[in-house]
């Protein structure tokens, strides 16, 4: 039976592009000698004991934990599951071969991409949630996600899970006790945030949201008014009329429009057109992978903001939104400790 396993590739994704480009799953843990003997989670925990003398024995516990399912449980074509840090999207692979000790003794597996620029937003709530686990490495096993992943990789649609078998509990498979994992409470906060987004602020409410941002940036912005818009949702400038730089053309799309070439393209002919400086292309849903690779190249020019981008922007002026805005999107800071000891 195929397996899902979460992999992650560094705290803040330092092996994404390793792993993109060479097919090699490097996870974060170094080691000065090869693990490759340790044939169970006891023998990994002694390798390292031996191998991290000063950490604690409940974080070796885990960190064995976590390897041995990367070395030992997980099987040439199981799936992999890699939400990247780099690009806000998920790579989904299949296992090939055994475990191996990558250059710079990082402990890898193999891996054959069957899509590596899925959309988080293709991937329904219960299963996000499972993304959200804080180990390195673990199964999603819960509402057939592998079979649903599996799906996802060819045709990026989730089919949810069978009625009747929902479930957001995450465990522990193939450790000591079937206790529960701790959850990103960031990323699973976001996760609502996002939700909340979606259903009270589609269409023409989500570019008033875009501009009441963009006011509280300091920028005078004026919206466009709802129906044809010819690819002008928002124009933006700085001063008391706003005619000072950087003056802004702002185009906006919410809901499962995934921005593409053609609406990029409509963008640049609008600064062009208006005499702007600058365009923002805001889209829900993300971007074409060919629109993605233009972003540092119109640096200069143009700036993409997906979903992650637009819930940073309103975090950063959130005091400064209006009254009605903080009122339909009630948002209250919450600070909790890191569990440091559960990522390599």
């Amino acid at each position: 039976m195929t397996r899902a396993w979460l992999v992650r590739l560094g705290k803040y994704g330092e092996g994404e592009a390793r792993a993109l480009a060479e097919n090699v799953l490097a996870t974060a843990w170094q080691f000065s000698s090869d693990m490759s003997a340790a044939a169970d989670r006891k023998q990994i925990f002694d390798f390292l004991n031996a191998q991290y003398a000063d950490q604690k024995t409940g974080t070796l516990q885990n960190w064995a934990a976590q390897l041995n399912q990367l070395k030992n449980e997980a099987k040439d074509g199981d799936l992999v599951i890699v939400p990247l840090k780099t690009t806000k999207e998920i790579a989904i692979g299949r296992l090939t071969g055994d475990y191996f000790q990558a250059e710079g003794m990082f402990p890898a597996r193999k891996v054959q991409w069957l899509i590596t620029d899925l959309p988080r937003s293709a991937v329904k709530q219960d299963l996000r949630f499972s993304l959200g686990a804080s180990q390195t490495v673990c199964e999603i096993s819960r509402n057939n996600a592998s079979e649903r992943f599996a799906t996802l990789a060819k045709s990026r649609v989730d089919p949810g899970p069978t009625a009747g078998q929902l479930s957001i509990e995450l465990t522990s498979e193939g450790a000591a006790s079937d206790a529960t994992l701790a959850v990103d409470l960031a990323d699973f906060a976001r996760q609502q945030i996002e939700q909340h987004i979606e259903a009270n602020f589609a269409g023409h409410r989500f570019t008033e949201l875009v501009a009441a941002v963009l006011r509280a940036q300091g920028y005078q912005a004026e919206v466009t008014p709802p129906g044809p818009d010819r690819g002008v949702d928002i124009v933006a400038g700085k001063g008391a009329l706003g005619f000072e730089g950087p003056r802004l053309v702002v185009q906006v799309k919410s809901g499962s429009v995934v921005a593409d070439q053609p609406m990029l393209q409509g963008l640049l002919g609008c600064i062009q057109d208006t005499r702007a400086d600058n365009g923002l292309l805001v889209a829900w849903s993300g971007f074409t992978t060919p629109v993605g690779r233009r972003e540092n190249e119109l640096y200069f020019r143009v700036r993409l903001w997906n979903r992650d981008d637009v819930l940073d922007a309103i975090f950063s002026v959130y005091e400064q939104l209006p009254e009605e805005i903080r009122a339909d999107l009630p948002l209250k800071r919450l600070w909790t400790l890191v569990p440091d000891e559960d990522v390599a």
